[in-house]
């Protein structure tokens, strides 16, 4: 699949002010997962053989307790602007950067899946 493509079905499943709901890392960060809330159900992004993965937390938002402990609705995390690119460096990689509030997500991989759970 191409980026175009990718970004097509991204924008196509109006992520916009879309509560985050989780964002894992496995398999020492060669699995990125995120997912949000729709009311359509939950989509989910998958990256898969990823190369970088980098977090970045506003320093000024100020954590009140430890996330495991939020409930639903104290989530603080909404999407504003999902960004697909490519890299083209020793090998092709997609570029993903992710902005939500009170953080941002760059990730490089070789896949990227965008599905949708159905309720």
């Amino acid at each position: 699949m191409n980026k175009e493509i990718i970004q097509k079905t991204i924008n196509d499943l109006h992520y916009w002010d879309m509560r985050v709901t989780k964002l894992e890392c496995n398999h020492f960060a060669d699995e990125i997962t995120l997912v949000y809330d729709d009311e359509d159900g939950d989509v989910t992004y998958s990256f898969t053989e990823c190369y970088k993965v980098h977090f970045d937390h506003y320093l000024g938002y100020k954590k009140e307790k430890p996330s495991s402990e939020l409930t639903f609705g104290q989530k603080p995390c909404f999407l504003q602007n999902v960004e697909i690119g490519l890299i083209k460096l020793e090998q092709e990689l997609y570029s993903c950067k992710i902005l939500m509030p009170p953080m941002e997500i760059e990730i490089w991989c070789k896949n990227i899946n965008v599905s949708r759970q159905t309720v």
